[in-house]
C-alpha cells in the first residue's frame, strides 16, 4: 500500500500500512464477548413480547408488543430485549442499542431452537427487519423469510457492529433481489469514513434456494475492518462471506473456524468466499481453519471454493477496471473439497496490479476444474503487458485428487510485462515445501511462470509432471477451456 492509502483508526487500535500480514489480525483484534461493547453507555432496558396480547409500557411486567413501540420510546444506548416466539416487522436502530433475544428469566438465546423469530412482511425499511447505525448489538434471534436483508447498514456509519448467536434461513416469495437475483442476510454498504470492529460470530446461514450470507461493499475513500468467525453457511444460493471494494477503498477481513456447504442453488456462481477488486481498491484477507466442500454438487461451472477476482477486461464497466488494485489472501489450516470446478481460483483481469497468495498447512481435496484448470488456479493477468505483479507462497499443503492438474499458472494476456514469483519450497518468499501432490489426473502442474522454486515436495511419480499451455488464448473467444498441454523444460522448474 502507498503512502496516501494508510490510515488509522481510532485510538490507535490498529494500523494499516505497507508490510502488515494478515496474521497480525489475530493479536490486534479481540474477540468481543456477549455485551462487552457498549455495556458502559446502556441506559434503559425495554422488553417486547411477541405474544403479548396488549401495548404495554415497556416493562418486563408490561412488556411491548411491536417493534414499532420499542423504536419510537427507546433512545441511545437503551438494550431491547425481544422474548416470545414470533414477531413480524422492522426496526431502526440508534447508536449504541442492542436488540437481544433472550428467555424469559433474560438469559440469550444460544440454542437456534429457541430464538426468538422475526420476519417482515412490511413495507417498513423496504422489508429490511434490522437497520444498523453504530455500536450495535443483535444476538438471540432467528431471522427468517426474507424480503430483503435481515440486517443492514446503508450509508452509515456501522463501526462497533457485533452480531452474534444468530440464524439466518429462507426468503419470502415476493424479494428485493441484488444483480445475482440473491437476498443477503446481513447487507453493509459502505460509502465514505472508516468502519471498525466489525464483528460476526457464532451464526448460521442456512436453507435458502436465493439466500446469500454476509454481503460488504466498500465506496471512494472508505475503509473497514472485519471480524467473521465461527459462522455456517448451508444449503444457500449465494455466496457466504462476499467482500466488494470500489475506487481507493480498502477493507481487511478476518475469516476464522467456519464452515460452507453445499452453495450455489439455482445453478449459480457462487463461491464460498469472494475478495471482489475494483478501481485502485486494496484488500487482506485472511482465512484460518475454514471448512468447505459442496457435498451436492450445486453450482455451475463457475462456482469454486474462493474465488478472488480483480476485476478488468474484457468485462463491461470500463471505468471500473482494476488499474492498481492490491489483493493479499492468507490461508491457514483450512480444508477445500469438492468444488464443482477449481477450487481455490484467482483472476487478475486488472492492470498494474497485485496479488499477493499464500497457502499454508492446508489441504484442497476433489474437484473438477473447468475454468482454469487447478485444484489451486491462478489466472496471472489478462491483458498483454499487464504490469501486474505476483507472489505465490504454498507450504505444507495436500492438492489431491482434482480431475486436472494441482496448480496451473496461466497467462490469457500471452505474455508481454508482468512480474511473478513462485515458491513451493526453497525460494526467495521463504517457504519450507512439503507439499503433496497426488492423483490428479492431468499432471502436477501446469505453469507459464519462467522459473518456479519446488523443492522438498512429495509427486504423484518421483519426477513430478509439469507442464506448459500450449494453446494460445483469444481475447475475442473464451470457449476453450482444460487446455492439454506439452512438457516444460526441466529448467525452468527448481525440483532439486
Amino acid at each position: 500500500m502507498n503512502n496516501n492509502n494508510k490510515y488509522s483508526l481510532s485510538n490507535n487500535r490498529y494500523r494499516a500500512a505497507s508490510g502488515i500480514v494478515a496474521l497480525a489480525f489475530l493479536l490486534v483484534f479481540p474477540v468481543l464477548s456477549i455485551g462487552q461493547q457498549d455495556s458502559a453507555t446502556s441506559l434503559r432496558a425495554y422488553y417486547v413480547n411477541t405474544d403479548a396480547g396488549n401495548a404495554g409500557d415497556g416493562s418486563m411486567s408490561s412488556p411491548f408488543n411491536s417493534l414499532d413501540q420499542a423504536e419510537n420510546a427507546t433512545e441511545e444506548g437503551d438494550t431491547i430485549y425481544l422474548t416470545g416466539s414470533s414477531l413480524d416487522g422492522g426496526i431502526a436502530l440508534k447508536s449504541g442499542q442492542k436488540l437481544l433475544g433472550v428467555s424469559a428469566d433474560g438469559t440469550l438465546l444460544r440454542n437456534p431452537e429457541e430464538r426468538v423469530r422475526l420476519t417482515n412482511t412490511t413495507d417498513k425499511l423496504d422489508g429490511v427487519i434490522v437497520q444498523l447505525a453504530d455500536h450495535n448489538e443483535v444476538a438471540g434471534i432467528h431471522f427468517y423469510d426474507m424480503s430483503n436483508s435481515a440486517i443492514s447498514a446503508t450509508q452509515s456509519n456501522y463501526s462497533g457492529t457485533h452480531i452474534h448467536h444468530s440464524s439466518f434461513t429462507g426468503t419470502a416469495d415476493q424479494h428485493t433481489e441484488d444483480e445475482d437475483g440473491l437476498v443477503f442476510a446481513v447487507s453493509l454498504d459502505a460509502r465514505e469514513g472508516v468502519h471498525e470492529d466489525v464483528v460476526i460470530e457464532d451464526s448460521s446461514f442456512r436453507d435458502g434456494f436465493d439466500l446469500g450470507g454476509i454481503k460488504v461493499f466498500h465506496f471512494g475513500d472508505s475503509r473497514g475492518r472485519y471480524l467473521f468467525q465461527r459462522n455456517d453457511f448451508f444449503d444457500i444460493g449465494g455466496r457466504g462471506n462476499f467482500v466488494r471494494t470500489h475506487d481507493r477503498s480498502v477493507a481487511e477481513t478476518t475469516i476464522l473456524d467456519s464452515t460452507a456447504d453445499n452453495i450455489g442453488h439455482g445453478n449459480r456462481n457462487s463461491d464460498s468466499i469472494m475478495p471482489w477488486l475494483m478501481g485502485q481498491s486494496e484488500q487482506v484477507m485472511l482465512v484460518r481453519n475454514f471448512r468447505y466442500k459442496n457435498t451436492k454438487q450445486l453450482g455451475n461451472q463457475s462456482n469454486t471454493g474462493f474465488e478472488g477476482w480483480m476485476y478488468g477486461y474484457p468485462s463491461g464497466d470500463e471505468e471500473n477496471w482494476c488499474t492498481a488494485c492490491k489483493l493479499t489472501i492468507k490461508f491457514w489450516d483450512s480444508v477445500f473439497e469438492n468444488a464443482v470446478t477449481d477450487t481455490i481460483q484467482f483472476a487478475n483481469w486488472g492492470t498494474n496490479s497485485q496479488l499477493d497468495l499464500e497457502i499454508h498447512n492446508s489441504r484442497i481435496i476433489g474437484g473438477k476444474p473447468t475454468q482454469v484448470g487447478g485444484g489451486i488456479s491462478v489466472i496471472l493477468q489478462d491483458v498483454h503487458s499487464s504490469g501486474s505483479r505476483h507472489s505465490i507462497l504454498i507450504e505444507n499443503t495436500e492438492i489431491i485428487g482434482t480431475t486436472g492438474y494441482g496448480l496451473v499458472l496461466d497467462d490469457w494476456g500471452n505474455g508481454g510485462d508482468q512480474t511473478i514469483i513462485v515458491d513451493l519450497g526453497g525460494g526467495v518468499l521463504g517457504s519450507v515445501g512439503n507439499n503433496r501432490f497426488s492423483a490428479n489426473e492431468r499432471g502436477d502442474m501446469r505453469i507459464t511462470a519462467d522459473y518456479v522454486s519446488a523443492r522438498n515436495n512429495e509427486w504423484n511419480a518421483e519426477i513430478p509432471t509439469i507442464y506448459t499451455r500450449n494453446i494460445e488464448w483469444s481475447p475475442a473467444d473464451r470457449s476453450t477451456w482444460n487446455v492439454e498441454g506439452e512438457i516444460f523444460p526441466d529448467a525452468a522448474v527448481d525440483i532439486d
